[in-house]
């Protein structure tokens, strides 16, 4: 499966919906407080900032991307 497998493709998060990944090494806490899905590529570093439970791959953005959302 890839790596989207968890986050079950269903759409936008709903108001108060806990998330159980914040907790894997994969996934940078920070972004995904903020609403994204973050997952991180290991091997490179780089950080999906699509929307949590986006449809799709994953898009996955260098650090300095990461860093301007959250300044926003």
């Amino acid at each position: 499966m890839g790596m989207n497998a968890e986050h079950g493709h269903t759409g936008p998060r709903e108001p108060g919906t806990v998330r159980s990944d914040l907790s894997n090494i994969h996934v940078r806490e920070d972004l995904a407080r903020a609403g994204r899905c973050a997952n991180v590529h290991l091997a490179t570093g780089r950080t999906c900032l699509l929307p949590f439970r986006h449809y799709g791959p994953c898009e996955f953005h260098n650090p300095q991307e990461a860093e301007d959302i959250l300044r926003g």
